[in-house]
């Protein structure tokens, strides 16, 4: 499951309104009553707990199973309406819309 959708946030949330999301449902669901809940989103807030874990999960989560950042760009830019070869351009072109989302 997204870890957005765990915490109840949107992708554009912030380092505080993560923290804050996080600290409320650690409230509502202390793992001695909720213990599967509370693990799914201690996970989730681990994955999105700063700029640079939400950065490698939007790039190396985007698709299950791929092995690499560049093989994700790769099928994300191979979609069948556009094949073409993903070019040094069109990869930091796609890093930059990424980062700034």
């Amino acid at each position: 499951m997204d870890p957005y959708e765990i915490l109840g946030l949107i992708p554009e949330a912030d380092d505080a309104a993560i923290r804050g999301a996080y600290l409320e449902l650690v409230r509502r669901y202390p793992p001695d009553h909720h213990p599967q809940r509370f693990a799914a989103v201690s996970e989730a807030y681990q994955i999105l707990k700063d700029e640079g874990a939400r950065l490698r999960y939007r790039l190396f989560n985007l698709d299950p199973g791929m092995r690499s950042p560049i093989e994700v760009l790769q099928r994300r830019f191979a979609a069948p309406e556009a094949r073409k070869p993903l070019t040094a351009e069109d990869l930091q072109q796609f890093l930059r819309q990424r980062a700034m989302q």
